[in-house]
């Protein structure tokens, strides 16, 4: 069997140049997820969890997103493909919103909430798999359970009712069939790609958790990755943020029973991934010899250097050099020039500016309105003459009312 595994879809993200630009572009890519996935021939779709950003919106909004995950939903199963969902981090799906997925009954497809345990598609059982939908400390542990530990004690205890449940899953699942475990939380061996502060808050997977399973699958973590040979992250179909910058979003295909033919691996299972067009994010950094050079040859020479490094991408540029050439430097001009080269949005401009020292000024006293002092105030940090002045009239609109 052809099994799909995707997760952290995000529905709601709009970090973008408007509301709907960002929510269009994950509404895009997971239709043309839906139409490789057909093409690939998959039997079906492990959907592991977070296809939301935020479980609590308004109506409208809810309305808008959930929409979306019905139309891919629809598409597989309208091609005869079996989904499994599971909800994910609770802070991003709304329980509520996957009880309306279950309720408007799309064929072929089941949506959970709870753990559980089946065989799976129903037409065939030819596999079995556990679900364990993303949970929090209310979830795992009563008030009583945890009142007054620290959190490290806590996590010990989450993660040890995790790994019992999994350990519970697997004795009632066929050994004839491959096991497999769908998942929405961190496990253990995991590169996280940054310092993981929730490790103290949060239930972990541990090696003993997934020990009695074939395959894992699972979501949560926005890095695609292969541990231990079985425990596979998709990662994000779309990036989200600059965290993504040099991932590859996408999702696994894993296929079962070819282990007699290839040898691939000793669980019988042969993965391949595969990458989604996602937006490109694009980070530049610029020192002291660059801005130099884009004050001697003009901000449109630096647009055409760069055009193939940024177009359609969603572009920050961080620069540093002394206070000097940061007031020759026109923000306002670099920024159209990224525009001009094809960039989808500009996030950010930020300078490090090395400062000077400089003596106190002594024109700065009391006596000075607020406006005045502002100007003062961007004089002395070496913002330029014009970005200055509109600083000082948004200064003074806003203390207008």
């Amino acid at each position: 069997m052809r099994v799909a595994h995707i997760s952290d879809v995000h529905l709601g993200w709009n970090a973008g140049p408007d509301n709907l630009s960002r929510f269009m572009d994950i509404s895009k890519n997971l239709d043309w997820t839906a139409k490789k996935l057909i093409e690939e021939k998959v039997d079906c779709v492990l959907f592991c969890g977070d296809a939301f950003k935020d479980a609590k919106i308004m109506v409208d909004r809810a309305e808008k997103e959930i929409s979306v995950v019905v139309k891919f939903l629809r598409e597989l199963s309208t091609a005869g493909i079996e989904v499994i969902v599971i909800s994910g981090t609770p802070s991003h799906d709304s329980i509520a919103s996957y009880k309306f997925l279950q309720e408007i009954n799309i064929p072929r497809t089941l949506i959970f909430t709870n753990p559980s345990v089946m065989t799976f598609p129903p037409t065939t059982n030819e596999l079995s798999v556990a679900c364990l939908p993303g949970l929090n400390r209310s979830a795992l542990m009563t008030q009583d359970e945890y009142k007054g530990l620290p959190p490290e004690q806590v996590h010990r205890i989450m993660t040890d009712k995790i790994t019992q449940m999994c350990m519970g899953m697997s004795a009632q699942m066929p050994d004839d069939k491959p096991k497999i475990l769908m998942a929405h939380m961190t496990y253990q061996g995991a590169d996280t790609g940054f310092q993981d502060l929730l490790m103290q808050h949060e239930p972990i997977l541990n090696r003993e958790a997934v020990a009695g399973f074939d395959l894992v699958c699972l979501g949560h973590i926005h890095r695609p990755q292969l541990i231990d040979g079985k425990v596979f992250y998709s990662g994000p179909v779309e990036r989200l943020s600059f965290n993504e910058e040099k991932i590859y979003p996408g999702f696994w295909i894993h296929e079962t029973g070819v282990n007699e033919v290839t040898g691939l691996n000793p669980y019988g299972i042969y993965s391949r991934f595969i990458e989604t067009p996602a937006r490109r994010y694009k980070s530049l950094n610029f020192d002291e010899g660059s801005i130099q050079g884009l004050n001697q040859h003009g901000i449109h020479y630096f647009g055409s250097c760069i055009a193939d490094d940024v177009k359609d991408a969603i572009v920050r540029l961080r620069y540093t050099c002394s206070e000097e050439l940061a007031k020759q430097l026109n923000r306002k001009a670099l920024e159209k020039a990224l525009y001009d080269a094809g960039a989808f949005y500009v996030s950010e401009i930020k300078a490090d500016i090395q400062q000077a020292d400089r003596a106190r000024d002594v024109s700065v006293n009391e006596s000075l309105s607020p406006l005045q002092a502002l100007e003062k105030w961007c004089i002395n940090q070496g913002i330029g003459e014009s970005d200055t002045k509109e600083l000082v009239s948004m200064a003074g609109g806003l203390m207008e009312g």
